[in-house]
C-alpha cells in the first residue's frame, strides 16, 4: 500500500487526475488529495455531489471551514501528526454539507511519495457514516424487519420514498396491478395508476412533487391496472422518519375494496350474492331495526338470524366509540347516503374485533330511505399490522423508548398546555459519559446491554406522566411535562444522577457510565420544543466540561 513507484508524479494535475479517475465517479466515496502544507489540491466529483457546493471553495484550506467546531482540535492535531511524521491516519469528524446538515465523516489518508522518497502530502479515502454514528441505522434494521411481514401477508403493502417512487412491493400489490414486481420498482405509484378521477387527490398527497407535510393517515383511491381496469384501495398510511425528523418515506398497508364497492352499490340489484359473499352483510328498515343478515354475519358475530333480526345493531356495539363517532357517522349517511370506515365490534361471547364497515343508504323511487346495507368484514389482520408499524414509527428499537418524532410530538403538546395552565415544562439532557469506552473495549452486544439497562434505571426514577426518550446513540431526553420550579426538577435530577451512576453488569464485565445532564426549563409565553431541545444540549455539554457526572441548567450567556 506505501509503494508510490506505479504512481506517476504527484506535482502534475493531469496525472493526479488521471490516477484518481476510476475513483471520482461512486458518490459514496470522496477522496482528496493534499500536500506537505495540509492544503487540497484535488477532490473528487462526488465531493461536490456530498457538499452541495462547488469544488473549488474547498480547495486550499477552504474544507477546514466546514468542519464542526467540537472536531476541529482533534482533527488538525491529527493531521498535523501525520504530515509530521509522514504516515498515515484514520480520523473521525462532523462535516458540514451546503444545506446546513453535519455528516459524520471517517477519512483514511495514506502518505504519498516521490520516487525519491520525499513525502509530498496525502491522498484520502472519506466514507459517510452518520447512521452508524446518531444510531440511524437502527432504524434502518427496524424498517427492514417489517419487510417480511409485509411479503407474507395477502393485505397490498408498499413502501414510496418521499417522492412517491416504489421502494418495496409485495405480491398483493402486483397481483392487485397486474404488474411484476421489478416494474413497480421506482415507479411512481400514484402519478402512473391513479384513475382520472383522482388527479386532485395526486395534488394533496405530493404537491410539487413531493409528498405533503400532513401525509393522510387514512385515504381510498381508484387504481387503474396494467389493462386500464379499475381497482378501488383503502390506504392505511405510517410515514416514516429518521431521527433528526426528516421524511424517508411512506408505509401502505391497502385493503382491495373493489368488491364491497361494487356490493355497496349493487346489492339491491344482486339479491343472490347476499349469501354467496364472504363478506357480513346486514339489511335493516328506516328505523334500524335488523330485517335481514346473511350466513357470512353470523359466522363473524356468533349471532344466529333467528338472534339478530328484530334487533338493533347495538347489539354488536364494543363501547370503544363514543357519542359523536355515530353522530359523524349518520351525518354521513344523511347527507350522501353511504358511510364507510373502521370500527369495533363485540362479538356474542364478548371478545372484540375491528372490522371494516360500509353502509348504503336504499331509497325508493321518491327518494325516501326505506332500508339501510351494512357489508363488513374482520380486519384484525391488518390493526396488527398497523400497531407494529406505529411502533416501528415512534419507538426506539433498542430499548422500547419513545424515539424523536414521539418525543417532539409530547414536547409541543405540553408546551400548549403549560401556555394555557401558566405551568412550567422541564427538558433533561442526558449524555452517558464515556460510553464509547464501552463499546470500545467489551463489543457493541455489551453496549447496547448497558443501553438498555440505562433505559430501565431512567423509568424508574420518574412519574408515569414523564417521558424517557432515546435520541440515538448514547442520548437520552427525560421530559417533565408539568413541574413547578427546581423543588420538582432537583429531586428527578438527583435520583437519575443516582441511579445511573452506580456500575452495570454488561456481558461478563463491570462498565460504569456517569451521566451529565443538560436541563431548560420552559416557563414563558415564548419559544418552542426546538429552541427547548437546543438549550437542553447546551447545558449538556456545559455539564460535560464541567467534569462529567454533573448537571447544568440552561443560562442565556451559554449561547
Amino acid at each position: 500500500m506505501n509503494d508510490t513507484r506505479m504512481l506517476p508524479d504527484p506535482s502534475g494535475p493531469s496525472a493526479v487526475q488521471e490516477t484518481f479517475r476510476f475513483l471520482a465517479y461512486p458518490d459514496n466515496l470522496l477522496v482528496f488529495t493534499s500536500d506537505r502544507q495540509g492544503m487540497l489540491n484535488f477532490v473528487s466529483p462526488s465531493w461536490s455531489v456530498f457538499t452541495g457546493r462547488a469544488t473549488a471553495s474547498d480547495l486550499g484550506h477552504g474544507w477546514l471551514d466546514h468542519v464542526h467546531p467540537h472536531d476541529m482540535a482533534a482533527l488538525m492535531s491529527g493531521l498535523e501528526q501525520a504530515r509530521h511524521d509522514a504516515r498515515a491516519f484514520r480520523l473521525l469528524f462532523r462535516y458540514r454539507r451546503q444545506d446546513g446538515v453535519f455528516r459524520w465523516l471517517v477519512g483514511q489518508g495514506m502518505p504519498q511519495s516521490t520516487p525519491q522518497g520525499e513525502f509530498v502530502g496525502h491522498l484520502a479515502l472519506c466514507f459517510d457514516v452518520t447512521p452508524y454514528q446518531d444510531g440511524e441505522a437502527e432504524m434502518e434494521d427496524a424498517v427492514r424487519s417489517i419487510f417480511p411481514l409485509l411479503k407474507q401477508t395477502r393485505l397490498i403493502a408498499v413502501v414510496l420514498d418521499p417522492q412517491g417512487h416504489v421502494l418495496f412491493s409485495n405480491g398483493g400489490l402486483c397481483r392487485l396491478l397486474h404488474c411484476g414486481g421489478s416494474e413497480l420498482m421506482n415507479r411512481p405509484l400514484f402519478q402512473y395508476h391513479l384513475a382520472p378521477g383522482n388527479q386532485a387527490l395526486l395534488e394533496q398527497l405530493y404537491p410539487d412533487g413531493r409528498q405533503d407535510a400532513h401525509f393522510p393517515a387514512e385515504f381510498h383511491t381508484e387504481l387503474l391496472t396494467s389493462e386500464r381496469q379499475s381497482r378501488h384501495v383503502f390506504w392505511h398510511a405510517v410515514v416514516w422518519r429518521d431521527h433528526s425528523g426528516r421524511v424517508r418515506g411512506t408505509i401502505l398497508i391497502g385493503d382491495d375494496v373493489t368488491a364491497v364497492r361494487q356490493e355497496e352499490e349493487q346489492t339491491s340489484l344482486y339479491v343472490k350474492a347476499f349469501e354467496a359473499t364472504n363478506h357480513a352483510i346486514v339489511v335493516t328498515d328506516a328505523e334500524g331495526t335488523i330485517r335481514s343478515v346473511n350466513r357470512a354475519f353470523t359466522e363473524l358475530t356468533g349471532y344466529s338470524g333467528h338472534e339478530a333480526v328484530g334487533a338493533n345493531p347495538r347489539l354488536l356495539q364494543s363501547g370503544r366509540h363514543d357519542l359523536a363517532f355515530y353522530q359523524a357517522m349518520w351525518a354521513s349517511l344523511q347527507a350522501t347516503g353511504h358511510w364507510h370506515g373502521d370500527m369495533w365490534d363485540r362479538h356474542k361471547d364478548g371478545h372484540l374485533y375491528p372490522k371494516y364497515l360500509a353502509i348504503s343508504a336504499i331509497k325508493n323511487h321518491d327518494g325516501k330511505v326505506t332500508h339501510y346495507v351494512g357489508i363488513f368484514y374482520d380486519n384484525s389482520e391488518r390493526k396488527t399490522i398497523e400497531e407494529r408499524l406505529d411502533h416501528l414509527a415512534h419507538y426506539d428499537a433498542l430499548t422500547g423508548l419513545p424515539n424523536r418524532s414521539l418525543l417532539m410530538d409530547r414536547l409541543e403538546q405540553a408546551i400548549e398546555r403549560a401556555r394555557r395552565l401558566g405551568n412550567q415544562v422541564a427538558l433533561l439532557y442526558l449524555d452517558l459519559d464515556h460510553f464509547k469506552h464501552v463499546n470500545d473495549e467489551f463489543g457493541h452486544a455489551a453496549g447496547d446491554q448497558l443501553l438498555r439497562s440505562a433505559a430501565q434505571r431512567m423509568k424508574t426514577c420518574v412519574r408515569g406522566a414523564d417521558t424517557v426518550a432515546r435520541l440515538g446513540g448514547d442520548e437520552f431526553v427525560v421530559l417533565l411535562p408539568e413541574t413547578h420550579g427546581q423543588d420538582d426538577i432537583l429531586p428527578v435530577v438527583r435520583k437519575l444522577l443516582t441511579e445511573l451512576s452506580s456500575p452495570y453488569e454488561v456481558d461478563g464485565h463491570r462498565a460504569t457510565c456517569t451521566p451529565s445532564i443538560g436541563i431548560s426549563v420552559f416557563s414563558t409565553q415564548s419559544g418552542n420544543a426546538n429552541e427547548l431541545m437546543k438549550h437542553a444540549d447546551i447545558a449538556m455539554y456545559q455539564a460535560k466540561q464541567g467534569g462529567r457526572g454533573t448537571f447544568k441548567f440552561f443560562q442565556d450567556q451559554m449561547t
